[in-house]
């Protein structure tokens, strides 16, 4: 029993890594590319663009990576229940997808930065169509992580061969983010459709009064999930709002490159979530394990960051390179801060069921960022918004650490 409860953990651990390995290699690969077929500029007002869709892609996920993972780790064998959660998660994000949809159109339209670019939007915003029928959650819930890493690989795949072919002038950038709804709706509607059938899963939709009380029962998994998974959209986004796109670009490469140091806590956070809700003795041992590799990972983050910066990317002036190593520097302790925040708030605090107390730290370290944000960014463009997002991940490593020792 235990020896399969160990291969499981390697092999949802191994896939969770897979996923990751494909996210960064196409960002790693990608990046670059882009900015030499498109220009930094153009890159900033894509990166934009798709800073905004994906928040709203945050929204419409709802806190399902939390509050569903949990339920679904719990009963994943009672095919009753089973069939029950996904309907239930089902008719939200179709609620929730009419009305981002609709709402993100009316943002883009209404917004000037946002309409003299309407197309990229309006291409960025079939993303949203995409999501609808993604499972991540269903698939981290029954721990089979290895199915979420075969559906990404193939909308990658889609994705970067129509972007090889299609990519060619600085006017193509409208076009991207089109390209990786086509990606990811081709693989989502499939896996959607073999999950009905492999499962026995037989969609009934929920009612609009269900559906409101399950929006109000689960808002605090879903600002707990919300603000910290989109804090790096946010701050991209409100770079894009206070200052020129070029700025932009470096905010988001920034966030992109401190994020691919993070993946191997986001791996371990995700693996240990569904164990920890089993089985509480292993807390402290995970916990160990999680700040360990993060006090390690943001070490070698601050001593690479300028090889490894200059190795990958190529800009116009070497002023412009040494403001995207400063903003690397700058970033390097969020690996750790990031460990402590997985280790006492997603993997402490959530465990012990304070969603309501988590929501609150999650709120205010929201706040710090964006407060911040506001001041510093118009001051400094370059590192204000680097400055700000250190500040917050602060706040909430802070924060978690201390409630959760008050709660003991």
């Amino acid at each position: 029993m235990i020896n399969k409860k160990v291969f499981q953990l390697v092999e949802n651990v191994s896939a969770l890594f897979s996923l990751k390995v494909i996210d960064l290699g196409l960002s790693l690969w990608l990046i670059p590319y882009l900015i030499l077929k498109i220009g930094l500029h153009n890159y900033g007002v894509y990166a934009l663009a798709m800073s905004l869709i994906l928040f709203f892609v945050n929204i419409l996920n709802y806190g399902f990576n939390l509050s569903t993972v949990r339920e679904l780790a719990r009963h994943k064998n009672d095919n009753i229940k089973v069939n029950l959660i996904f309907n239930e998660v089902f008719s939200v994000k179709l609620f929730l997808f009419a009305l981002l949809f609709l709402l993100f159109i009316g943002v883009s339209f209404i917004i000037p930065k946002f309409s003299e670019h309407f197309h990229l939007y309006f291409f960025a915003s079939l993303i949203l169509l995409g999501d609808l029928f993604s499972l991540r959650w269903f698939f981290m819930g029954i721990e089979k992580m290895k199915f979420m890493t075969l559906i990404h690989l193939c909308s990658t795949g889609i994705f970067t061969i129509l972007v090889l072919i299609c990519i060619t002038l600085p006017s193509d950038y409208v076009t991207i983010p089109l390209y990786e709804a086509i990606g990811l709706l081709i693989s989502a509607v499939f896996s959607f459709i073999w999950v009905l059938k492999k499962y026995k899963i037989q969609i009934k939709l929920i009612s609009f009064t269900a559906v409101l009380n399950y929006l109000k029962i689960h808002f605090n998994s879903f600002v707990n999930l919300l603000l910290p998974s989109t804090s790096g959209t946010l701050i991209v986004l409100l770079s894009g709002m206070l200052v020129g796109p070029s700025f932009v670009g470096l905010t988001q490469i920034g966030v992109k490159f401190t994020a691919a140091f993070t993946t191997l806590n986001t791996i371990l956070t995700s693996a240990f979530y569904p164990l920890i809700n089993r089985n509480k003795e292993i807390e402290v041992t995970t916990r160990k394990i999680l700040n360990s590799l993060g006090f390690l990972v943001s070490i070698s983050m601050f001593l690479l960051g300028e090889f490894l910066t200059k190795t990958w990317l190529n800009f116009e002036s070497e002023a412009m390179m040494q403001n995207m190593v400063m903003i690397v520097k700058i970033l390097s302790p969020i690996p750790f801060l990031a460990a402590l925040v997985s280790s006492y708030g997603i993997n402490g605090l959530l465990t012990q069921y304070k969603d309501k107390l988590f929501g609150r730290i999650t709120l205010i370290s929201t706040s710090v960022m964006l407060i911040t944000a506001i001041v510093l960014v118009p001051l400094y463009p370059i590192i204000g918004a680097a400055v700000s997002f250190l500040s917050a991940r602060i706040v909430y490593s802070g924060l978690s650490y201390y409630y959760l020792k008050a709660n003991r």
